[in-house]
């Protein structure tokens, strides 16, 4: 079973439902009042106002709900941001709810469970619903502000701010755990004449395709900044100069794969790359420097190359 409702047509339908608590009681459960129900709708919604924290307000509300409605499972998702919770089983009979609040798209929510919903349980979820979507937005736009706060608004990279912040405390932990680090330096070739035969516009789709390219390249563990223009720097955590070589040979590689189509001409990318392993005298601004030095290098003779500092 599939239930489809807006948020809208929701709380259009509930101000028809004079007492939700009551349509749901079932043989040996004891009735709600109005006042237990108010009490009850209170307690949620002060609940949900604690954290803006999009995964603490959902499981905050569906572990709410569970003590009035049982369900096997549920999934949350959102696209902007991409947000994704999955709550043990998947299966058997589902609710979906697709949230939205004065037009602004807040995820859908999935509801499982074996047997089948009767109708007095989804006008209790729907019920409870109206105390979500206002918590829940706030949550997700909280969400943004911090990613905005964080990420490069063009290429979604890490931004120069956050490098600054991320680069000792890496650092720091590599020394303390007697791991390997490794910084890149990476800056696109001719990057200049792209935008000055192009286009600037045509240069942010470069920069955008480049950044999907990075992502693609490297480990989930890893870290990718936008430093500036068209310079960026990864950060390899747990790798030693030989593990870093194979992935600054993987980046070096995919960069020049990718099909780039400019006013219906095709254009060969390339990147320079100067990479720097974190030495036992190494502080965070002498690791960065030998890098960008290497990547200077690698630009003065020839491009499209890895120099090794």
């Amino acid at each position: 079973m599939q239930t489809q409702t807006s948020t809208q047509d929701m709380i259009k339908e509930l101000k028809e439902v004079k007492n939700v608590f009551s349509n749901c009681e079932k043989p040996g459960k004891q009735r709600f009042d109005d006042e237990l129900e108010q009490q009850a709708r209170l307690e949620l919604a002060m609940s949900l106002q604690v954290s803006l924290d999009v995964d603490t307000v959902i499981n905050t509300f569906m572990e709410y709900i569970h003590a009035y409605l049982l369900f096997d499972g549920f999934t949350y998702s959102c696209s902007q941001p991409d947000i994704q919770i999955n709550h043990a089983r998947q299966q058997g009979h589902r609710c979906v709810y697709n949230l939205d609040l004065e037009g602004a798209n807040l995820g859908a929510l999935n509801v499982y469970r074996g047997r089948k919903f009767a109708e007095s349980e989804l006008m209790l979820l729907e019920n409870l619903l109206t105390l979500l979507i206002y918590p829940l937005r706030n949550a997700i736009q909280y969400k943004k502000a911090s990613l905005l706060a964080h990420c490069d608004a063009l290429t979604g990279a890490k931004n120069r701010s956050t490098f600054d912040d991320s680069l000792g405390r890496e650092i720091s932990l590599a020394q303390r755990y007697g791991q390997d680090f490794t910084l890149l330096v990476v800056d696109i070739d001719h990057f200049k004449k792209i935008n000055d035969t192009y286009g600037h516009s045509s240069g942010d789709e470069v920069l955008k395709a480049v950044t999907t390219t990075f992502q693609a390249s490297i480990r989930a563990t890893d870290m990718l900044f936008r430093y500036g223009g068209e310079e960026f720097v990864i950060l390899l955590s747990n790798s030693d100069c030989q593990q870093s070589s194979r992935i600054a040979d993987r980046v070096l590689g995919s960069v020049r794969d990718i099909n780039m189509q400019l006013s219906g001409q095709e254009v060969d990318l390339s990147v320079s790359i100067g990479m720097a392993c974190l030495d036992v005298q190494d502080t965070a601004q002498t690791l960065f420097d030998r890098a960008d030095a290497a990547m200077y290098e690698a630009k003065n003779e020839g491009r499209d190359q890895i120099k090794v500092a």
